[in-house]
């Protein structure tokens, strides 16, 4: 179990051994925390027939195996928790439980649920059966009914202090530096699956190409043809780098990258402004997936040239 988790594990310990447990629990904090590790470790605590996760009992070997049959879990489908899944649990969560103890749902991505799905989770919220217990898991909270949020009990989950999560990073054999970590929002286990992937050498090359395109060696078009695929992390990583930029034109160190050179072109305020632009941006871009992102990266290319964001921000 990751060490940040252990205070919650012990609360819900406490919470257990003196029956004073919620029906329902949503899990909060930013992705690549652990929220779905700590939501399989209270199913565990809860199915635990010695009701303490001591990991030997018949119930906890199920919960490890992944078999327990009074142990259901939702995942979003292509983006998306439908009604059809909400429904399937009806049948078991209102019926006996098949090892005579409690029953679990576990959830993750309760954002992700659609209006009717939310629907049909509510009623089974409202009307709890005995001894049935519901695990929710988000990082975006605020895309919940206000009606799910009041009957769920919260655990928000932060990230880790920054020396912990280095500490154990360190541990799984990556060396990485607090610039990094701070690029993932202090989220280890996001940081490591980026590193995991090809997340430097994208970095390196997309670094690589706005430099090419600050001094005019690439052009806007092809900036935009290059990146368009990868349009969120391309705005992702310009939004850590103009913020960096404008911090060195302040005087003030780098958050985000260990080696960064100041922008001399622009003035403090013409980053700051195309920081904001781009952040807007990337909300347009997943508030409306269908978005031409291609043309998004070319406007944004040519208003970098230009040092103004009157036509990016919004």
């Amino acid at each position: 179990m990751l060490p940040w988790l252990a205070p919650y594990l012990d609360q819900f310990a406490k919470w257990q051994a003196h029956d004073r447990l919620a029906h329902a629990y949503l899990l909060t904090g930013p992705d690549g925390v652990g929220k779905g590790l700590l939501a399989d470790e209270l199913a565990r605590y809860l199915l635990c027939k010695n009701r303490v996760g001591c990991g030997q009992c018949h119930a906890c070997q199920l919960v490890a195996a992944g078999t327990h049959p009074d142990l259901y879990r939702v995942e979003p489908d292509n983006g998306t928790i439908k009604v059809d899944a909400i429904r399937a649990l009806t049948g078991p969560v209102y019926s006996a439980a098949l090892m005579g103890g409690a029953k679990v749902v576990v959830m993750n991505g309760a954002e992700h649920l659609n209006l009717n799905a939310a629907n049909a989770l509510l009623k089974s919220l409202e009307e709890p059966p005995a001894q049935t217990y519901w695990l929710l898991t988000s990082s975006q909270p605020g895309q919940l009914l206000p009606t799910i949020l009041s009957r769920c009990q919260k655990l928000h989950v932060p990230a880790p202090a920054e020396a912990d999560a280095l500490a154990w990073l360190a541990g799984e054999g990556i060396a990485a530096n607090l610039p990094l970590l701070r690029r993932f929002h202090g989220a280890p286990l996001a940081l490591k699956a980026a590193l995991a992937g090809q997340y430097l050498e994208n970095v390196h090359k997309l670094q690589g190409d706005l430099v090419a395109l600050e001094t005019r060696r690439l052009t806007p078009e092809t900036f935009a043809d290059r990146w368009h695929k990868a349009a969120l992390f391309c705005l992702d990583e310009l939004a850590h780098r103009l913020l960096d930029q404008a911090r060195l034109a302040q005087g003030l160190p780098a958050l985000y990258h260990e080696r960064l050179d100041r922008q001399e072109r622009l003035s403090e305020a013409a980053l700051t402004e195309l920081w904001q632009a781009v952040l807007g941006q990337r909300r347009l871009l997943l508030e409306q997936p269908a978005v031409n992102s291609k043309w998004l990266l070319m406007d944004i290319a040519w208003q970098l040239l230009e040092g103004r964001s009157d036509s990016l921000v919004g």
